[in-house]
């Protein structure tokens, strides 16, 4: 840990190096910059930088004294960590930092890329039309009567108002639902609230249940509920997930694109489709995020409406995330916040990344290093859609002919990539 006094303008470190350390501004006026984000701003007496230190990766910002500044350089990973830790308000900073920047970075991205029929802004209600046609099999939305229902029921256990929470569950029509995940999760709590009116028939329900459902173990509710039965302590993230985490089933549309919402998202599990719809019924596929990533995080900081839809065709389990509860989850965990804080980084650093390699196969070869040759087949990403990950616009024939040649994949019958 070091001191350091500028009286004088003068470079602190440049962007896209490795981080000599966690920056604290202490005192005076720092100027921060990202010329790949699109990113300034002068921080006065308050701010965290170069948190890339903290994960292993280059830098994405520019630091620079502007007048009178005291910092401290942490150059030792524990006691960064431990420091951060103890000042979590500098952790928030630091997030809101990385989401603006990511705000910048897709500006720029999008306006890089778009195509001319992609200015048009969308409503809620236009989007809805396309995506119904692209995807024409029913789909659940996230303010379904049902899914909410049982997010109110989440809230009356926390309330400790079991007996009004397990009313709740018990009037969600499970026949009506097709997802076996969410079911479990319907059953699961109400075990739940039934341990706390009788703890033998709760017992003897864990036990059936075990037998009905060959997938629990995956189930962020089946461990606490393990833990609650045999009264164990909570870790850390089950305890977060029990205040505010849920699991949203499969073909479920979370928002669509000009929506308004305030609400954002921490993936713990599954796969989530970022996509605009525009005229000619096209999908365009920005991204796909997966465990560990931030969604709708715009939401957390700026009241707009959402720039594009989002949905996902398998269960869900999240962290729900909006401005009211930002702040009180950082407090309650750190590592929450640093995943969040992990999550924007390395987006930044991916597209980066992706966008430094001059070729498709290059780029190919990324993006499966990214999600893996399993995930991308469960994904049946089209020609199109995997197109559209790379962020360019190519000949989608020639694009083809390029991934058959190099043998990274070939078409299935349904018209999706097999990746090899």
């Amino acid at each position: 840990m070091e001191k350091l006094k500028f009286y004088e303008e003068k470079d602190i470190q440049d962007e896209n190096e490795y981080s000599i350390g966690l920056i604290v501004l202490k005192k005076g006026d720092l100027l921060c910059q990202s010329r790949f984000c699109d990113y300034r701003k002068i921080y006065i007496n308050k701010g965290v930088f170069s948190e890339e230190f903290l994960f292993g990766v280059k830098t994405n910002e520019f630091l620079k004294n502007v007048r009178n500044s005291e910092i401290l350089i942490i150059d030792d990973l524990n006691e960064a960590n431990e420091y951060l830790s103890q000042n979590k308000e500098l952790l928030k900073l630091a997030i809101e930092k990385r989401i603006n920047m990511l705000i910048n970075m897709n500006k720029k991205i999008s306006s890089k890329f778009s195509r001319s029929n992609e200015e048009k802004i969308y409503t809620d209600q236009e989007t809805k039309k396309i995506f119904k046609k692209i995807y024409r099999y029913n789909w659940n939305y996230f303010n379904d009567k049902f899914i909410q229902s049982y997010i109110y029921a989440r809230e009356k256990i926390l309330e400790e108002e079991v007996e009004d929470a397990l009313d709740i569950l018990n009037k969600i029509n499970l026949n009506e639902i097709k997802d076996p995940f969410f079911k479990a999760e319907i059953d699961i709590w109400k075990i739940y609230c039934t341990n706390f009116l009788n703890k033998k028939k709760a017992n003897e329900l864990f036990e059936k249940i075990k037998y009905k459902y060959d997938f629990l173990d995956s189930l962020f509710s089946f461990k606490i509920l393990k833990s609650i039965l045999k009264g164990n302590e909570l870790e850390n993230i089950y305890k977060t997930y029990f205040k505010k985490g849920y699991l949203i089933p499969g073909n479920t549309v979370l928002f669509y694109e000009g929506e308004e919402g305030d609400w954002s998202f921490l993936v713990l599990s599954g796969n989530i489709y970022v996509s605009r719809f525009i005229e000619n019924n096209t999908e365009i596929l920005l991204n796909i995020l997966t465990e560990g990533e931030i969604v709708g995080e715009i939401a957390v900081l700026q009241s707009i409406k959402r720039t594009a839809t989002v949905f996902t065709k398998t269960p869900l389990q999240m962290i729900l995330i909006n401005s009211e509860n930002f702040e009180n989850l950082i407090e309650e965990s750190y590592l929450l916040g640093k995943n969040i804080l992990k999550a924007l980084i390395y987006r930044v650093d991916f597209q980066k990344n992706l966008l430094s390699q001059h070729d498709l196969i290059s780029k190919a070869s990324l993006l499966i290093k990214k999600y893996s040759i399993e995930r991308l087949n469960q994904l049946r990403l089209t020609p199109n859609q995997f197109l559209n990950l790379f962020c360019i616009k190519e000949d989608i024939n020639e694009f083809f002919a390029e991934l058959v040649k190099n043998k990274i994949a070939t078409l299935r019958p349904d018209g999706t990539l097999y990746f090899k």
